[in-house]
Protein backbone atom coordinates (compact mmCIF):
# COMPACT_ATOMS: atom_id res chain seq x y z
CA UNK A 1 0.00 0.00 0.00
CA UNK A 2 1.55 3.41 -1.00
CA UNK A 3 1.04 6.54 1.41
CA UNK A 4 -0.73 9.42 -0.16
CA UNK A 5 -1.25 11.86 2.49
CA UNK A 6 1.19 14.78 1.81
CA UNK A 7 -0.80 17.83 4.45
CA UNK A 8 -0.95 18.40 8.03
CA UNK A 9 -2.53 20.55 10.26
CA UNK A 10 -0.84 22.13 13.60
CA UNK A 11 -2.19 24.17 16.07
CA UNK A 12 -0.21 26.10 17.51
CA UNK A 13 -1.62 28.91 18.86
CA UNK A 14 -1.07 28.17 22.50
CA UNK A 15 -0.06 30.82 25.06
CA UNK A 16 1.70 28.15 27.17
CA UNK A 17 0.87 29.81 30.35
CA UNK A 18 2.71 26.60 33.05
CA UNK A 19 6.04 28.43 31.21
CA UNK A 20 5.27 31.85 33.05
CA UNK A 21 7.56 34.19 32.36
CA UNK A 22 9.22 32.65 29.24
CA UNK A 23 5.71 32.87 26.69
CA UNK A 24 5.41 36.67 27.97
CA UNK A 25 7.47 37.77 24.64
CA UNK A 26 7.49 34.46 23.03
CA UNK A 27 4.79 32.16 21.93
CA UNK A 28 4.85 28.43 22.79
CA UNK A 29 6.19 26.52 19.82
CA UNK A 30 9.15 29.32 19.20
CA UNK A 31 10.60 28.11 22.91
CA UNK A 32 13.79 26.46 22.10
CA UNK A 33 14.17 22.43 22.69
CA UNK A 34 18.41 22.55 22.33
CA UNK A 35 18.28 25.19 20.53
CA UNK A 36 16.06 24.47 17.81
CA UNK A 37 11.71 25.87 18.20
CA UNK A 38 9.43 23.10 19.59
CA UNK A 39 7.35 23.80 15.89
CA UNK A 40 10.76 23.62 13.79
CA UNK A 41 11.65 20.45 15.70
CA UNK A 42 7.68 19.01 14.17
CA UNK A 43 8.02 20.52 10.60
CA UNK A 44 11.64 18.98 10.37
CA UNK A 45 9.85 14.91 11.28
CA UNK A 46 6.86 16.10 8.78
CA UNK A 47 9.02 16.32 5.92
CA UNK A 48 10.99 13.49 7.03
CA UNK A 49 7.93 11.57 6.17
CA UNK A 50 7.20 13.01 2.93
CA UNK A 51 4.30 15.87 3.95
CA UNK A 52 4.84 18.88 1.89
CA UNK A 53 2.33 21.02 2.87
CA UNK A 54 1.81 22.38 6.74
CA UNK A 55 -1.45 24.31 7.78
CA UNK A 56 -0.85 26.04 10.98
CA UNK A 57 -3.61 27.53 12.87
CA UNK A 58 -2.10 30.91 15.01
CA UNK A 59 -3.30 32.88 18.26
CA UNK A 60 -0.71 34.03 20.41
CA UNK A 61 1.85 36.11 18.98
CA UNK A 62 0.94 34.81 15.88
CA UNK A 63 3.25 37.36 13.96
CA UNK A 64 6.62 35.57 15.09
CA UNK A 65 5.57 32.39 14.26
CA UNK A 66 4.99 33.46 10.89
CA UNK A 67 7.87 35.91 10.43
CA UNK A 68 10.14 32.79 12.29
CA UNK A 69 9.04 30.19 9.51
CA UNK A 70 7.76 33.11 6.37
CA UNK A 71 5.82 30.60 3.76
CA UNK A 72 8.32 27.49 4.83
CA UNK A 73 10.47 27.50 1.74
CA UNK A 74 13.63 27.71 4.31
CA UNK A 75 12.42 24.59 5.70
CA UNK A 76 11.21 22.55 2.70
CA UNK A 77 7.52 22.77 3.01
CA UNK A 78 4.92 24.83 2.18
CA UNK A 79 3.34 26.71 5.21
CA UNK A 80 -0.51 28.13 5.05
CA UNK A 81 -1.04 30.01 7.99
CA UNK A 82 -5.01 30.30 10.18
CA UNK A 83 -6.37 31.95 12.76
CA UNK A 84 -8.14 31.32 16.03
CA UNK A 85 -9.04 32.68 19.05
CA UNK A 86 -6.50 31.22 21.67
CA UNK A 87 -9.38 30.78 24.44
CA UNK A 88 -10.86 28.36 22.42
CA UNK A 89 -10.98 24.94 22.55
CA UNK A 90 -9.35 22.50 20.22
CA UNK A 91 -12.01 21.56 18.41
CA UNK A 92 -12.52 25.68 17.01
CA UNK A 93 -9.07 25.43 16.38
CA UNK A 94 -8.92 22.93 13.84
CA UNK A 95 -12.73 23.99 12.54
CA UNK A 96 -10.78 27.03 11.85
CA UNK A 97 -7.45 25.80 10.59
CA UNK A 98 -9.29 23.70 7.73
CA UNK A 99 -12.02 25.93 6.97
CA UNK A 100 -9.96 29.18 6.32
CA UNK A 101 -7.00 26.82 4.62
CA UNK A 102 -9.69 25.19 2.29
CA UNK A 103 -8.33 21.88 2.79
CA UNK A 104 -10.01 19.18 0.62
CA UNK A 105 -7.44 16.62 0.79
CA UNK A 106 -9.14 13.29 1.62
CA UNK A 107 -7.00 12.18 4.53
CA UNK A 108 -4.69 15.02 6.25
CA UNK A 109 -2.69 14.74 9.42
CA UNK A 110 -3.45 16.47 12.80
CA UNK A 111 -1.78 17.53 15.43
CA UNK A 112 -1.22 19.66 18.47
CA UNK A 113 2.48 21.71 18.30
CA UNK A 114 4.13 21.00 21.27
CA UNK A 115 4.95 17.50 20.82
CA UNK A 116 8.11 15.51 19.30
CA UNK A 117 7.95 12.22 18.35
CA UNK A 118 9.47 9.45 15.97
CA UNK A 119 6.34 8.31 14.96
CA UNK A 120 6.24 6.57 10.89
CA UNK A 121 3.68 8.25 9.19
CA UNK A 122 3.80 5.83 6.61
CA UNK A 123 2.89 3.00 9.10
CA UNK A 124 -0.08 5.59 10.78
CA UNK A 125 -1.01 6.57 7.58
CA UNK A 126 -1.23 2.91 5.58
CA UNK A 127 -3.53 1.95 8.59
CA UNK A 128 -5.84 4.58 8.80
CA UNK A 129 -6.39 3.95 4.90
CA UNK A 130 -6.56 0.21 5.21
CA UNK A 131 -9.47 0.74 8.22
CA UNK A 132 -11.46 3.62 6.18
CA UNK A 133 -11.59 5.77 8.76
CA UNK A 134 -12.75 9.23 9.30
CA UNK A 135 -10.50 9.71 12.51
CA UNK A 136 -7.46 7.63 13.38
CA UNK A 137 -5.30 8.25 17.03
CA UNK A 138 -2.14 7.28 17.23
CA UNK A 139 -2.22 5.93 21.24
CA UNK A 140 1.69 5.75 23.48
CA UNK A 141 1.29 3.83 26.58
CA UNK A 142 -0.61 5.63 29.52
CA UNK A 143 2.21 7.41 31.78
CA UNK A 144 1.74 9.24 35.60
CA UNK A 145 3.74 11.43 37.54
CA UNK A 146 3.02 9.62 40.43
CA UNK A 147 3.63 6.23 42.09
CA UNK A 148 1.06 3.57 41.69
CA UNK A 149 -0.12 1.27 44.15
CA UNK A 150 -1.55 -2.24 43.74
CA UNK A 151 -4.23 -3.62 46.35
CA UNK A 152 -5.52 -6.54 47.20
CA UNK A 153 -9.13 -7.76 48.51
CA UNK A 154 -8.18 -6.69 51.97
CA UNK A 155 -6.75 -3.31 51.25
CA UNK A 156 -2.81 -4.73 51.67
CA UNK A 157 -0.37 -3.41 49.08
CA UNK A 158 0.96 -5.79 46.81
CA UNK A 159 2.74 -3.97 44.47
CA UNK A 160 4.39 -0.07 44.43
CA UNK A 161 5.76 1.19 41.05
CA UNK A 162 7.61 4.36 40.56
CA UNK A 163 6.21 6.81 38.07
CA UNK A 164 6.25 5.79 34.54
CA UNK A 165 3.89 3.82 32.30
CA UNK A 166 1.20 2.26 33.82
CA UNK A 167 0.49 -1.25 32.45
CA UNK A 168 -1.47 -1.21 29.37
CA UNK A 169 -3.68 1.25 29.37
CA UNK A 170 -3.25 3.47 26.04
CA UNK A 171 -3.80 7.30 26.24
CA UNK A 172 -4.11 9.84 23.09
CA UNK A 173 -1.12 11.40 22.03
CA UNK A 174 -2.44 14.01 20.58
CA UNK A 175 -1.82 12.79 16.49
CA UNK A 176 -4.16 11.84 14.58
CA UNK A 177 -5.18 11.25 11.14
CA UNK A 178 -8.27 13.17 9.86
CA UNK A 179 -10.60 11.75 6.59
CA UNK A 180 -12.48 15.36 5.15
CA UNK A 181 -15.28 13.69 6.40
CA UNK A 182 -14.14 15.22 9.77
CA UNK A 183 -16.12 18.52 8.95
CA UNK A 184 -19.62 17.22 9.62
CA UNK A 185 -18.38 16.57 13.06
CA UNK A 186 -16.47 19.87 14.10
CA UNK A 187 -18.90 22.44 16.34
CA UNK A 188 -16.93 23.65 18.71
CA UNK A 189 -15.31 23.25 22.14
CA UNK A 190 -13.00 20.19 22.57
CA UNK A 191 -12.91 17.96 20.25
CA UNK A 192 -12.00 14.64 23.02
CA UNK A 193 -15.19 15.68 24.23
CA UNK A 194 -17.44 16.72 21.18
CA UNK A 195 -16.44 15.40 17.80
CA UNK A 196 -14.26 12.11 19.13
CA UNK A 197 -17.26 11.25 21.24
CA UNK A 198 -19.25 11.30 18.32
CA UNK A 199 -17.24 9.13 16.02
CA UNK A 200 -16.62 6.67 18.73
CA UNK A 201 -20.50 5.85 18.78
CA UNK A 202 -20.83 5.99 15.47
CA UNK A 203 -17.82 3.83 15.06
CA UNK A 204 -15.99 5.50 12.79
CA UNK A 205 -12.73 6.06 14.90
CA UNK A 206 -9.55 3.60 14.92
CA UNK A 207 -6.48 3.91 16.78
CA UNK A 208 -3.23 2.87 15.74
CA UNK A 209 -0.40 2.66 18.68
CA UNK A 210 3.10 3.94 19.08
CA UNK A 211 6.21 2.49 21.01
CA UNK A 212 9.02 4.92 20.45
CA UNK A 213 10.10 8.41 21.23
CA UNK A 214 6.51 10.78 22.48
CA UNK A 215 7.90 13.49 24.88
CA UNK A 216 5.13 16.67 25.62
CA UNK A 217 6.53 20.26 26.29
CA UNK A 218 3.78 21.48 28.46
CA UNK A 219 6.34 23.22 31.29
CA UNK A 220 9.71 23.69 32.37
CA UNK A 221 9.52 20.08 33.98
CA UNK A 222 8.88 18.22 30.35
CA UNK A 223 11.64 20.47 28.42
CA UNK A 224 14.13 19.72 30.71
CA UNK A 225 12.93 16.23 30.25
CA UNK A 226 12.73 16.72 26.38
CA UNK A 227 15.94 18.27 26.12
CA UNK A 228 18.08 15.54 28.39
CA UNK A 229 15.98 12.81 26.36
CA UNK A 230 16.74 14.24 22.98
CA UNK A 231 20.52 14.79 23.84
CA UNK A 232 20.90 10.73 24.18
CA UNK A 233 19.56 9.68 21.33
CA UNK A 234 22.73 9.89 18.95
CA UNK A 235 21.62 11.09 15.53
CA UNK A 236 17.86 11.21 16.34
CA UNK A 237 16.38 14.74 17.55
CA UNK A 238 12.73 14.97 15.89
Amino acid sequence: MIMTIKTAVIIAGGRGKRFEERTEDLPKPLIPVNDKPILERILEWLVKNGVERVIIGTAYKKEMIKNYFGDGNDFGIKIIYTEHDENGGTEDAFKAAIEQSGIDDENFYAMNGDQITDLSLEDFGNTHIKNGAIVTLATVNLRTNFGVINLDENGKITEFKEKGEVGDKKMNSGFYIFNKKIKDFLEGGNIEENAFRKLIAEKKMHSFHHNGIWLTINDKKELKHAEETLKKLEGIDN
